[in-house]
């Protein structure tokens, strides 16, 4: 396999395991306090992440900390990421924030590219463009409905739905800029093991405070062994996949990530569809169909058209797996600001 197969096989994995988790493993999570769950999770991966690349790759740490200003916005970015997500979940439909968000992954990087983010920057294909029309199409049609009360639920009137979407929106952007500026940390030195233990450093000292604020006591307290066991699996079917998109940045452009995680409610939608769960309000499953119907052209431009492009070895061997000794010059260079 190239390069660009295998970050292309990191990118389906994680929206595989993405979708499996939500459809059948959503329920796990359900009767426990999330932030306490994001705590030990994202630690963990904080911890584990950390010290394994002081054990194997010191030098990616010390090019880390030259560059420490584009590992403060990654952070922050991931930070808005989670905490955005978490607060729209609890005002519309779960369904319609999770398209919303997936939608705007994609269209971030178009964003990133407005603002004149290089690692925004990618061929203009016309299906990439239509592939995001329809998603941005399906997005508006989602919000419009889930403010006239169309769709599932929503807690509270127009402005708390709009509020939802808005969140949505925000934190699908949020985490096509931290695919971008993880492309940005990986040419400075930074490689994927790092960077999964740097970026969610200031999420799990939110986390930790939300836990301890109490904003999301579900009053009753889990066992530890219980609480144990849903950590695990956390690590398995959260952090993990989160990993295979890191994985990725060093062997496919960002707008092939991107691209690809606009597959999650396609992937939601036929796996509920297989074990017979489709639930949707005739609304909200409108404008899902115009949201596969962009996320397919998005995906085959970003993918087939891309390897038609691409040398064997994948990327065109712009950025390396592992960023060692040969990348402190540049880590040196770009380190005074993101």
């Amino acid at each position: 396999m190239s390069r660009f197969q295998i970050g292309l096989f990191c990118c389906l994995s994680f929206v595989s395991l993405e979708a499996f988790q939500a459809v059948y493993l959503g329920s796990v999570f359900q009767n426990v306090d999330s932030f306490l769950v994001g705590m030990w999770v994202f630690g963990i991966s904080v911890a584990g992440c950390t010290l394994a690349t002081a054990i194997r790759r010191p030098i990616e740490l010390i090019a880390s900390v030259r560059a420490w200003r584009i590992v403060l916005v990654l952070n922050l970015y991931a930070a808005l990421t989670w905490t955005t997500y978490f607060f729209a979940v609890q005002l519309i439909e779960p369904a319609v924030v999770f398209t919303v968000f997936s939608g705007m992954v994609p269209l971030g990087t178009v964003i990133g590219a407005w603002t004149g983010l290089p690692e925004a920057a990618g061929p203009k294909r016309r299906l990439t463009r239509y592939g995001n029309l329809l998603i941005l199409i399906s997005i508006l049609f989602l919000a419009a409905i889930t403010t006239f009360g169309l769709s599932g639920f929503v807690r509270g009137g127009a402005l708390t739905a709009l509020l939802g979407v808005g969140l949505s929106a925000l934190s699908g952007a949020c985490t096509a800029f931290v695919i971008l500026y993880s492309v940005r940390l990986n040419r400075n030195g930074v490689g994927p093991l790092a960077q999964f233990g740097l970026r969610f450093i200031l999420y799990t000292l939110l986390a930790s405070a939300a836990f301890l604020w109490g904003l999301d006591d579900k009053g009753t307290a889990s066992a530890p062994v219980d609480l144990a066991v849903i950590v695990m699996i956390g690590l398995l079917v959260i952090a993990f996949p989160l990993y295979l998109v890191q994985k990725a940045v060093p062997l496919v452009p960002a707008s092939t990530i991107t691209a690809m995680t606009a597959l999650g409610p396609v992937m939601v939608f036929g796996m509920q569809l297989f074990d017979g769960r489709v639930d949707y309000s005739a609304a909200t499953l409108a404008g899902l169909m115009i949201y596969i119907a962009g996320a397919f052209l998005a995906v085959y431009s970003a993918t087939v058209q891309s390897a038609a492009r691409l040398d064997p070895s994948g990327y065109e061997g712009r950025i390396r797996d592992a960023p060692v000794a040969a990348h402190s010059q540049t880590a040196e260079e770009n380190a005074d600001g993101p």
